[in-house]
């Protein structure tokens, strides 16, 4: 899959916003799909906040976990540490203030599957599935004010 990237504005301000996206424990309560979320510490000597890994079920369940980074109020990035299902899992949100109450958001993901799945599959699984990831978020941000 080449880059995925979407822009989007959630309601609520900058610090809201990113302190909801960093709730990464609340993550299978408002994201499709997701059974399970788990934070776990940041390998030693690491510059990462905490890994995460995440069970997905989809006919059965997959796993990854991803190493997170922040940077307050504007930045969030991952890497993927392992999976049983994605030889890759990199991304980012990357926020800007849009007023008091608005948060521009820039979401970058860039995936790749284990095994003989065409990439044509791979971006329509994602492209399908970011509108329900968006509301989810936006559900955790209201929860979260």
């Amino acid at each position: 899959m080449a880059i995925f990237q979407t822009n989007h504005t959630f309601k609520g301000s900058i610090k809201n916003v990113f302190s909801a996206l960093g709730k990464y424990e609340r993550y299978s309560e408002f994201l499709p799909g997701v059974t399970a979320s788990t934070v776990l510490p940041a390998p030693q000597g690491s510059t990462a906040k905490c890994l995460v890994r995440t069970d997905i079920h989809v006919i059965k369940t997959f796993y990854y976990t991803i190493e997170m980074h922040e940077e307050a109020p504007g930045k969030i990035w991952w890497r993927l540490v392992e999976s049983n299902i994605m030889k890759q899992n990199d991304g980012s949100w990357s926020l800007t203030a849009a007023g008091k109450t608005k948060t521009s958001a820039i979401y970058s993901l860039d995936v790749k599957y284990k095994g003989l799945i065409p990439s044509s599959i791979t971006d329509q699984i994602v492209k399908a599935n970011i509108n329900a990831t968006l509301t989810g978020f936006q559900k955790l941000i209201d929860a979260e004010k």
